[in-house]
């Protein structure tokens, strides 16, 4: 039961927002994640509205993703979207 849960794969944190937040969203990814220049990815796109939308993905430990979310959560679940992966409950 102990090395099951060391053995426990990347959960990835999906935040789906505007281009206007990111800089405010990167700062923030800085200050919670232990290192989120290795561990976030960017993309950038035009949704069928015509709004250009940024969609980052962090790969997180563990011990990372209860805190990461809870303060993601708190600063940007409305100008945002937020998910996770695999799918369990945090």
């Amino acid at each position: 039961m102990y090395m099951s849960s060391l053995s426990r794969l990347p959960v990835r944190i999906e935040i789906l927002s505007s281009a206007e937040n990111v800089s405010l969203l990167e700062n923030d990814l800085r200050n919670i994640l232990t290192d989120s220049s290795d561990s976030c990815e960017y993309d950038a796109f035009v949704d069928k509205d015509g709004t250009t939308k940024i969609k980052i993905e962090c790969t997180v430990d563990d011990d990372e993703k209860q805190n990461a979310w809870i303060q993601l959560q708190l600063k940007h679940s409305i100008d945002c979207s937020l998910s996770v992966e695999p799918g369990e409950s945090l």
